[in-house]
């Protein structure tokens, strides 16, 4: 139980310092900040939160925004999968005014952050599967 707490406190710390670096200007700052947010799949954050929260704050368009009366459960789930439906949404609208309507695939898959992000995820996880084995990826 103490572990479990133990790992939660820093969970925390590690959001809160990932979030304050993606503010900064600096490249380096911002790698860092996205690491923070990649150990829990959240990669997207930088994206979804200078592009998306700053913009939609208090809105309903803002996943980040809890809606009145909405429990903490739903919340949560609600604004992991509508931050990611919204950060998808902006990749693909960027890469057509770059690209053009008619996009390769190819280039949407590897111009696409989104899918960059997935690989990153996908990567680690398996990484953490073939050296710990199931038991530490469960966790």
């Amino acid at each position: 139980m103490f572990f479990s707490c133990f790992w939660g406190y820093f969970a925390g710390h590690n959001a809160i310092v990932g979030h304050e670096l993606l503010h900064k200007r600096e490249w380096i700052n911002k790698i860092f900040g996205t690491w923070a947010y990649t150990k829990f799949l959240y990669s997207h954050f930088l994206d979804e939160h200078t592009l998306g929260h700053h913009k939609y704050l208090g809105t309903p368009e803002d996943p980040a925004t809890a809606l009145k009366g909405e429990t903490i459960f739903h919340f949560v789930i609600r604004s992991f999968i509508g931050s990611h439906i919204a950060c998808m949404q902006r990749e693909i609208k960027r890469l057509k005014k770059k690209w053009g309507k008619d996009i390769n695939l190819a280039l949407y898959i590897f111009e696409n952050k989104m899918f960059m992000y997935f690989a990153i995820h996908v990567s680690l996880l398996t990484t953490i599967y073939l050296t710990l084995g199931w038991s530490a990826l469960k966790y």
